[in-house]
This record gives structure tokens, sequence and C-alpha cells, in this order.
């Protein structure tokens, strides 16, 4: 049976674990959360591009006047003229779109009976486009690749000079996260495929856009 003061150093060990750690661990989780929410934004932008769909309503020709924001997209007024029937022209429209658009800039789009607008998708994927979700899905990569590095570890980027004034936190210098990494065979692999996977679609973007 464990004395009082068994328990207590016990205690103190592991609370000393996660001061030293703690700092670490939540750099890591930040690097991995944005990674999760890129890939996710990326894939939906990726699966929506690739997958052909008509648009909603009166296909016609938008004329953007103006843009604001509107929240995380933009509120654009223009005129709307209809391609087919009357030809119709709606001086009055509004289209939110998820990005600013150039005055006097040109938008295929349809016109729903209740007077919205939305884009058609003819699911054909540019090389620009290719690139730009090259870049993205390389930076979500490597952002999960540090940010493990970091949960595993609980390395701290500071100066050891720091150490002084944070002494209760403490602190995991890189050498030592370093061993704990190359002691951990699956870890150090896992950790280096993801960098080097998030690097190359990093420069297969630019490559692809420029080259092509």
């Amino acid at each position: 049976m464990a004395t009082n003061s068994e328990a207590w150093q016990r205690h103190r060990d592991r609370r000393s674990f996660v001061y030293r750690r703690g700092t670490g661990w939540i750099i890591g989780a930040v690097f991995v959360v944005f990674a999760i929410k890129i890939l996710i934004s990326a894939g939906g932008w990726v699966g929506w591009h690739v997958t052909p769909q008509d648009g909603a309503g009166t296909p016609g020709l938008f004329k953007f006047a103006a843009c604001a924001p509107a929240g995380d997209d933009y509120r654009c007024t223009g005129a709307f003229r209809e391609d087919t029937g009357d030809h119709r022209v709606f001086d009055d429209a509004v289209f939110v779109v998820p990005t600013e658009q150039v005055k006097g800039g040109l938008a295929a789009v349809n016109r729903a009976p209740d007077g919205g607008y939305s884009y058609g998708n003819p699911g054909e994927v540019t090389t620009g486009m290719l690139g730009g979700a090259s870049m993205a899905f390389g930076a979500a990569v490597l952002m999960i690749g540090v940010g493990a590095f970091f949960l595993a570890t609980g390395y701290t980027p500071r100066p050891s000079r720091m150490s002084g004034s944070w002494s209760r936190w403490g602190r995991v210098s890189f050498g030592e996260a370093w061993q704990i990494v190359r002691s951990r065979a699956l870890l150090l692999w896992s950790i280096v495929g993801f960098c080097v996977l998030g690097l190359v679609l990093l420069v297969t973007g630019p490559l692809v856009t420029f080259l092509a």
C-alpha cells in the first residue's frame, strides 16, 4: 500500500509531465485542427468542381457592379440578362458569392424563380484548379506531420533561456523531442512520410500551373 508521500510524488511526477508538454500538445492540436479544416474545405471544393451539375433556373449572364463582405461570403449587386425566352434584364440583381468579384466582371449563372442566383457546374477541371488543390492538400498534409511531432513529443518551441521564467511549465527541447521520435520507428516514418508528401504536393502545385 502506497504511503501519502509516495502518492504525492506520483502526483507531482504526472503534473510535471503535463506541465512540460502542455504547450507543445496545444500547438500540435492547433496544427491538426487547421489541417482537417483545410482538407474538408479543399475536398468539398474539388468534389463540387469534378461533379457535373446543371444550374437551377433560367440561364443568363450576370454583370457585377459592386461587392461587399457579408460574413464569410460577398454580397454582389449587378445586372442579369436571360439567355433564353424574352431575354429579360434584371438591373437590381443580388448574387452572394464565396469570393470577391471584379467590377464589370461577367459570370454565367442561373436565376431561380425566387430571384436567387447560382452557378452551374460543367464538371471541368483546369490545370489552375489542379495546382491549387495540390497546394491546399500539401499544406494540410504537412501541417498534420508537424502537428503529430508536437503531439507525440510535447516539443515547446521557445529558447532555453526562457525556462527560468517558465519553470513551472518546463520545456521539451527539440533535441529531446527528436530522441523520442527516433526511438519509435513507426512514429518517425509516419511523420517523415506526411512531411515529405506535403512538400511534394506543395511543389507539384505551382509546377502543374506554370508548366502545363
